[in-house]
């Protein structure tokens, strides 16, 4: 089998209601489709952020016409290793995911089997909760803690989670504060909870902050301030686990990481660990390093949820749940139904490669949506209602 073509298409799919977080008030999540088309008629998938263009996969083809999607490994190196204009983990992340659907689907084995093989069958996901506006119909606006724990109450009911996440760092601390002592009094010990100030609070405001949570036991501390240096500050003063997906995002951070004790989990991504392989290699580091691991969201649709849950499943020391921001989407490319929670938690397709197919009605239908949006901002535009606000860290 020889790869013959690459193509990229960047769609955006309307969300239920605009989301807030500190960097913008996205209405959209938007992602690119990678597809590669091979001499056998088989077609691999792969997605990723919609910051990397569809240009930067036509200059991929000179490593990719030709080759053989099983000899991935030549392939890697090829596109992460041209120096430092083209080492981006984003751009070679979905050619390596759309080899690993090749391999499977020429195979008859889904993508986990490639992987070594299951040592779960499900993967815990949290609920991944957002203060939010209201949407064009006047609805879902999510600003004070009770808004938010009606929110919340909604979600478990419906899908079964078993983990909370609280996306902070939008208002004031002692607001989020207080959502977050909400949260812990609705619902319970038994629920896992965190809060992901999206490392905006500077390092005394996170030690403040960090230990006025102590009574609500949180099962980790995400991202409270910017920085390896800021992360070990804060975790010598807050008895919290902390958590990383923004200050350790590739191998050569582990090091300063874990000599300066300032973390105890690291949320790994497939895409900004360069695909499926090194986040592999990741997991199984990060045991020897006596650290814990969970699983970033990065607004995947449910070909790039697919591709998480394949990996998840294989991965021994993640021990936590990952992240979704899946149930906030109103609709998906993927042919069929969108894909389902099942007691808060999901298990990957036993189909051939990543078990998913890509609907071409909705793939044009989602093309046209991000046609009509503006492109300044790759999907991540300023919060309407702060309209001369700018993202500045630390913000509190």
């Amino acid at each position: 089998m020889k790869i013959t073509d690459i193509r990229s298409r960047l769609v955006a799919i309307p969300i239920q209601a605009p989301t807030r977080h500190s960097y913008a008030s996205p209405t959209h999540y938007i992602r690119n489709i990678v597809e590669l088309f091979t001499d056998e008629g088989i077609v691999g998938l792969g997605e990723t952020y919609s910051i990397v263009p569809p240009s930067a996969f036509e200059g991929l083809k000179p490593f990719l016409i030709g080759k053989d999607p099983f000899n991935l490994e030549k392939i890697r190196i090829q596109i992460s290793q041209r120096g430092y204009f083209t080492r981006q983990p984003l751009l070679l992340a979905p050619v390596e995911f759309a080899c690993y659907d090749l391999q499977g689907k020429k195979l008859g084995l889904p993508v986990y089997a490639l992987l070594g093989g299951k040592v779960r069958d499900r993967v815990p996901m949290s609920a991944y909760l957002f203060y939010r506006y209201n949407n064009e119909k006047g609805e879902g606006e999510v600003t004070t803690p009770k808004e938010m724990v009606r929110f919340c109450r909604d979600l478990v009911k419906r899908h079964g989670f078993k983990t909370l996440k609280l996306k902070a760092g939008v208002f004031d601390p002692e607001h989020e504060f207080e959502t977050l002592v909400a949260l812990r009094r609705a619902f319970g010990s038994g629920y896992r909870l965190r809060i992901d100030p999206n490392a905006i609070w500077s390092p005394a405001t996170a030690i403040r902050m960090g230990m006025k949570l102590l009574p609500s036991d949180l099962e980790y501390y995400e991202d409270p301030t910017w920085g390896i240096s800021g992360l070990a500050r804060v975790r010598e003063k807050v008895p919290i686990p902390v958590a990383t997906n923004m200050s350790v995002i590739e191998f050569e951070h582990l090091g300063p990481a874990v000599e300066s004790k300032a973390i105890d989990c690291i949320l790994s991504d497939p895409w900004y660990w360069g695909g499926l392989y090194y986040t592999k290699v990741l997991d199984m580091t990060a045991k020897h390093l006596g650290l814990a691991v969970s699983m970033h969201s990065g607004v995947e649709f449910g070909l790039g949820l697919s591709i998480m849950l394949h990996v998840a499943v294989t991965m021994p020391n993640l021990v936590h749940a990952i992240d979704s921001h899946y149930h906030h989407l109103t609709g998906d490319i993927i042919k069929g139904a969108m894909l389902q929670y099942d007691r808060g938690s999901m298990a990957p397709s036993d189909s051939p490669g990543f078990g998913v197919e890509l609907d071409e009605d909705k793939m044009n239908r989602y093309e046209h949506e991000y046609k009509t949006l503006s492109r300044s901002d790759y999907g991540y535009p300023p919060d309407p209602k702060r309209p001369q606000w700018y993202a500045k860290v630390p913000n509190w």
